[in-house]
């Protein structure tokens, strides 16, 4: 047991710069994964030849670890926390708000590893050459395009909920200084969305908490990932002060999270 929790504990916090190129190449491929992997567990691909969600959930758990290798030890520890923090965030939506319902009526094993997957992508690409370069430009694009989103949806789709978490959206960017890096985060999460709808891996329920309009899916669920990222690096921080899973063969200096 206190061999195991050693292991845990120096793959966790095992110090690495991580690969600039395997980063790139992450970030662009797994716009191309996405349609994979879902594609696969697709309920047409499962009519059709055979029930592919066990094939993917190996196949996304190996993407998960062989991209890990590429990031850096505090992109690494992220990656990592997100993926039990996603399985939670998981069962609060879908099973007990029951905001949406998976295919089979079960939330598919690899879905934490996707989570982390599409945030881990979003935060190589805003660290590529080419999104540090644009910065400035991409953070005006962006605000006119997802406040056009969201505003669209409401008033041509009457999706209440993509109003409603709209505004949270925006508001929560503001408290993050309007960083570039959920923006992108929130474009692979548009992709995923409509990409898993499309194919009913997923499907989000017409009425919200029995009451509030949406459609499938609702462009402001790019909210949740915001969200989710706020309560990730609340937890980061609680781990650091507490000292939870802490190097035992080096010192690591305090981080800002």
């Amino acid at each position: 047991m206190v061999a195991m929790i050693k292991t845990i504990n120096k793959y966790y916090n095992k110090p690495t710069d991580g690969n600039a190129k395997g980063r790139s190449f992450f970030s662009l491929f797994s716009i191309i994964f996405i349609f994979i992997f879902l594609g696969l567990d697709s309920q047409p691909f499962a009519d059709t030849y055979f029930d592919g969600r066990n094939l993917v959930t190996i196949i996304v758990i190996i993407y998960f670890f062989t991209m890990l290798q590429t990031a850096d030890s505090r992109l690494r520890r992220l990656m990592l926390i997100m993926v039990p923090l996603s399985y939670i965030g998981e069962v609060i939506f879908c099973n007990v708000l029951d905001m949406y319902d998976y295919r089979e009526n079960r939330i598919p094993i690899y879905v934490p590893f996707g989570h982390a997957i599409l945030y881990g992508s979003g935060y190589m690409f805003a660290f590529t050459k080419w999104a540090t370069k644009y910065d400035a430009i991409m953070k005006k694009i962006f605000l006119f395009f997802f406040g056009a989103l969201f505003i669209g949806a409401g008033l041509i789709f009457f999706d209440i909920l993509s109003l409603i978490l709209g505004i949270l959206f925006f508001r929560a960017l503001r408290r993050k200084k309007w960083l570039t890096l959920y923006y992108y985060v929130a474009i692979y999460v548009l992709i995923v969305e409509f990409t898993g709808t499309y194919f009913s891996v997923w499907a989000w329920d017409a009425y919200t908490l029995g009451f509030i309009p949406t459609v499938n899916p609702p462009v402001g669920a790019v909210f949740l990932y915001i969200g989710g990222d706020a309560v990730l690096l609340r937890v980061m921080r609680f781990m650091q002060k507490k000292n939870i899973l802490q190097p035992v063969d080096y010192s690591r200096p305090t981080e800002t999270w």
